[in-house]
């Protein structure tokens, strides 16, 4: 049987607590779940926690097989009952708990495939496993899910390349514990940043864990492992059009703006699907690099279009994309090309600037407009 073992140092969770869990049956009382984080203990969510509003279809607020976050509402630890709520879930609270969750169940992965290499025979030794690394850092720095942080530092190769052994880069004050854990604090600046000076590539980190030479080897490579950073695609959907007299010359104008947002670390390509929706993509290690550095274009485009008299609307906000995303904007791409194929003229005066591509259909509806 795989070795298993809760991700965090309490047995039980705290009310309050938004934690996440898998749901396994539905009863006429409320829905039984496994707490995921806390080895599958079970839980149960009442049918009057369920929804603020009158229920109609229990179905349609809560699946069986479904894993979603809830909210600790009660907890008896002797007699090892807790008491959940879905209703009382915010959208700040559902976001955190999904972030803390994939840091938690990486560390997870990595800590009990450490074990199953080094022949562990039993839970407790994956306990003890976790007693001296990942719930070392969550005791000592009072986080849950520290550990990830401080496992990818450990392995960070960003600037190896160049031979650097640190990096200065601001972070925000509220993981001002991270700074004193890791770096060196150099100064406070005004808007609630720090500045801080990263050892890159630092396994010293895991010095005060304790471990044995081949714990620590074997613990490492898993890390490399399954921590290394990996870009992920972000990406945005937009409409930008002009019915005025500047045209199809005023779109360009308004997409090249928004292209001189991009950077060689954010490269950013916007590309037609079919007049006047435009998809726009960035890809990056840093989730919150690349949504900020696409709505900064985004930005940029919208005042740029509408000074020249055009219009603007954002059909699907940044976000990351799935593989399954990318192969529907695939699919879409194909059709537009396809239908744009049919129409003729569409092949002539094709312009393509960083990535986006410009047809002379919209030329054309443009003309028809200005002739209206």
């Amino acid at each position: 049987m795989p070795l298993s073992c809760r991700f965090y140092k309490e047995k039980y969770p705290e009310v309050e607590d938004v934690v996440m869990v898998n749901v396994r049956s539905i009863a006429e009382m409320g829905a039984y779940v496994h707490l995921l984080e806390y080895n599958n203990i079970e839980g149960m969510i009442l049918l009057s926690e369920l929804s603020r509003r009158r229920i109609r279809s229990i179905n349609k607020l809560i699946r069986v097989g479904k894993t979603e976050p809830v909210v600790v509402i009660r907890v008896d630890k002797e007699k090892g009952y807790i008491d959940l709520s879905k209703r009382r879930v915010s959208a700040e609270d559902v976001e955190k708990c999904t972030e803390r969750f994939a840091k938690a169940k990486a560390v997870n992965s990595i800590l009990r495939h450490v074990a199953e290499l080094l022949h562990y025979e039993n839970d407790e030794q994956l306990e003890d496993l976790y007693q001296r690394t990942a719930w070392k850092f969550e005791e000592k720095y009072k986080k849950k899910a520290s550990a990830y942080d401080f496992f990818k530092q450990a392995v960070l190769s960003c600037c190896r390349r160049n031979n650097i052994k640190q990096i200065n880069c601001w972070l925000p004050a509220s993981v001002a514990w991270l700074a004193n854990a890791l770096v060196v604090l150099s100064s406070t600046a005004e808007d609630g940043e720090i500045e801080v000076r990263i050892s890159v590539g630092d396994p010293s980190i895991l010095a005060e864990c304790g471990l044995d030479e081949e714990t620590k080897e074997v613990l490492l490579n898993n890390i490399k492992r399954k921590l290394t950073s990996q870009a992920v695609k972000i990406r945005a959907d937009i409409e930008v059009a002009c019915y005025g007299y500047e045209g199809i010359d005023a779109v360009k104008e308004a997409l090249r703006a928004g292209l001189a947002c991009s950077t060689e670390d954010l490269p950013i390509k916007i590309n037609l699907i079919a007049p006047p929706l435009y998809v726009m993509t960035t890809s990056t290690p840093e989730k919150q690099d690349g949504l900020k550095a696409l709505n900064n274009a985004i930005n940029k485009i919208d005042e740029t279009i509408v000074l020249m008299g055009g219009v603007f609307a954002i059909k699907m906000a940044p976000k990351v994309v799935t593989a399954t995303d990318e192969a529907e904007l695939a699919r879409q791409m194909e059709r537009a090309e396809a239908e744009n194929a049919e129409v003729a003229g569409d092949d002539d005066e094709e312009e393509e600037i960083e990535g986006q591509v410009y047809s002379g259909g919209e030329d054309e509806e443009a003309e028809e407009e200005e002739d209206k």
